[in-house]
């Protein structure tokens, strides 16, 4: 199964697409509540491989980045 990330409202919230190193937050519908939010702490790179995972885990099609 194909996982799509969805960047698009981080890059409306921050003007550029993300990078770096951070504290994540990744949805698996969008605007959902932060509650059910999937958080990792390292590179961006790092943190959509273990959002990926989790989207498969949860039999989510796409992983949204907070913004």
């Amino acid at each position: 199964m194909s996982i799509e990330v969805n960047v698009n409202d981080y890059v409306f919230a921050h003007g550029h697409r993300p990078r770096g190193r951070g504290y994540w937050a990744f949805f698996f519908k969008r605007h959902d509540d932060v509650a059910n939010a999937f958080w990792h702490t390292g590179t961006y790179a790092e943190a959509k491989k273990a959002a990926v995972a989790e989207a498969r885990r949860r039999n989510a099609p796409t992983v949204f980045v907070g913004s």
